[in-house]
């Protein structure tokens, strides 16, 4: 008996795959990029589509605060400081790429000013 599969498996084969990546490339050619940014670009896809679900969303979402950035516990010198703000900028434009977070949630969290009132202009006294 030949190997045969099972009516539920998918069989894939190398040519198949192949020509997806062979026209990847091309695609890719042709808006003037690359096929590795067209993935990323499609996984993102993928990922804020899964965001908006809500039985899924809250666990996507303590996977993601798994790789936040975190400050050293003893910063040795500023290159550390300016390695992890930009590890920290970097995830924040993620989060708002992806879905996980509104422009308003991150600038509260980052921001030092905390009174709710605006400012006063002074002038004219």
């Amino acid at each position: 008996m030949p190997n045969q599969l099972a009516q539920t498996k998918k069989r894939k084969t190398v040519a198949e795959h192949a020509a997806v990546l062979a026209l990847l490339d091309r695609i890719a050619e042709a808006e003037s990029t690359t096929s590795t940014e067209l993935l990323r670009s499609a996984a993102r896809d993928v990922v804020r589509r899964h965001v908006g679900k809500k039985t899924v969303s809250t666990e996507l979402q303590d996977i993601f605060r798994a790789y936040a950035p975190e400050l050293p516990r003893a910063v040795s010198s500023a290159k550390e400081v300016s390695h992890y703000k930009r590890e920290a900028r970097e995830y924040d434009d993620l989060a708002l790429d992806l879905g996980f977070n509104q422009a308003a949630e991150v600038q509260a969290r980052n921001s030092i000013h905390r009174a709710s009132s605006a400012p006063v202009l002074v002038g004219s006294l």
